[in-house]
């Protein structure tokens, strides 16, 4: 499926197309038109990615291209580096300093796109989506920061929007 969901992500990017806050509708508009069983295979792949994403690395760059990033804005966050697109989601997994080739990520939160998933399973099937089974970390994964050394950490991210 994970071929599948990267495809589904970068269509709905392409259908959304300059416009990031269009990329839920757009990814709402594509599942709809699968079975259920193939939105439900979706969303366990995002939860996937969710937990791959969670780490103090990428909550770091994060923190420090928006000035500043909560709980909930990191989460968002996420969300928002999911709908870019595997290239980008993976580059900035091994290398979350290479977030700064992309533009205006100060404010990259794109909370509904995780929504999207469950209101097309609902407008599809009339019910609410199951819960998956995964388990999700309490903590990021890897070291914890200080904020003083964002910038020595992240080089690229500082020089734009440090």
């Amino acid at each position: 499926m994970s071929t599948d969901f990267w495809n589904i992500v970068e269509a709905a990017k392409v259908k959304a197309g300059d416009n990031v806050d269009a990329r839920p509708n757009a990814l709402k508009s594509i599942l709809i038109t699968l079975s259920p069983d193939a939105i439900v295979a979706f969303d366990l792949e995002y939860g996937k990615r969710l937990i791959e994403s969670y780490t103090w690395a990428l909550w770091g760059a994060a923190y420090l291209a928006s000035g500043g990033c909560s709980d909930d804005g990191f989460d968002y966050f996420r969300d928002f580096l999911i709908s870019e697109g595997q290239q980008v989601f993976e580059a900035a997994i091994k290398n979350p300093d290479s977030l700064a080739a992309l533009d205006n990520i100060e404010e990259a939160e794109l909370e509904q796109y995780r929504y999207s998933i469950y209101e097309a399973y609902e407008e599809s099937t009339g019910a609410e989506m199951p819960i998956n089974a995964l388990t999700f970390p309490a903590d990021p994964v890897g070291d914890e920061w200080e904020e003083d050394d964002l910038e020595a950490m992240f080089p690229n991210l500082a020089a734009k929007y440090g």
